[in-house]
């Protein structure tokens, strides 16, 4: 009789514990976006500094407008997911399981586009945020452009 109670209180905090998870996954993100406010880059950085491994930056030829550029770039982010904030020139990313939070920061000066993608977070990203600046340089050659700088 006693080792079937054991077995029974053993099975009762076992499913407590699975059940739990979930809450604290969520609670989990919740302090790590309210962590991260204080590190958002706010403007555009130059390039990213030699000593980092959490930032990427390119340079890619591209005549639009500024203002379709804009509406492209809240297309890309649309596209990536229910978390990712759009406002013009700058999108707030976050990576799929662990919502990480990352800036990415764009300029169109007529003809060339600089884009800048950082982790607001850790020491290194993995090459997320090189496979980012990929995904939408990507997109926006493929994107229909309908006006020009000019």
């Amino acid at each position: 009789m006693g080792r079937r109670n054991l077995a029974q209180k053993v099975i009762q905090l076992s499913s407590r514990f699975w059940l739990s998870l979930p809450a604290v996954y969520f609670a989990g993100l919740i302090l790590l976006n309210i962590i991260s406010i204080p590190f958002a880059t706010n403007e555009m950085l130059d390039d990213c500094p030699e000593d980092s491994f959490n930032c990427d930056y390119r340079i890619i030829a591209l005549d639009v407008s500024t203002d379709e550029l804009h509406e492209a770039m809240e297309s890309w982010a649309d596209q990536r997911s229910l978390t990712t904030t759009f406002s013009e020139g700058h999108i707030v990313d976050r990576t799929f399981f662990m919502q990480f939070p990352d800036d990415v920061h764009y300029s169109n000066e007529c003809g060339t586009v600089e884009i800048f993608s950082k982790s607001r977070l850790g020491v290194g990203d993995l090459g997320v945020n090189a496979d980012r600046i990929d995904d939408i340089v990507s997109f926006l050659e493929e994107y229909d452009f309908k006006t020009t700088c000019q």
